[in-house]
């Protein structure tokens, strides 16, 4: 995969992670998002051992492209 933002391929890997959740405000306490708020992946603390999730990383732009179709998420 070539990367939109500098044409450079991307490497292929996997981001690993515990408790996670992108959204649009900065949480300061706990993840767990509010019944407004929207996120786009949320992931719960894992019982056994990290989640691993499947992305590409610019070795050049160090930027990061997740498909997040897979994951818990309230977007419609």
């Amino acid at each position: 995969m070539k990367c939109p933002f500098c044409n450079t391929e991307m490497l292929h890997g996997y981001l690993n992670c515990g408790n996670t959740i992108w959204s649009e405000r900065k949480h300061k306490l706990s993840t767990l998002p509010d019944n407004k708020e929207k996120y786009a992946l949320r992931l719960d603390v894992p019982f056994m051992s990290p989640h691993h999730i499947e992305c590409d990383c610019c070795p050049n732009c160090k930027k990061l492209i997740i498909d997040t179709a897979a994951y818990e998420n309230n977007f419609e």
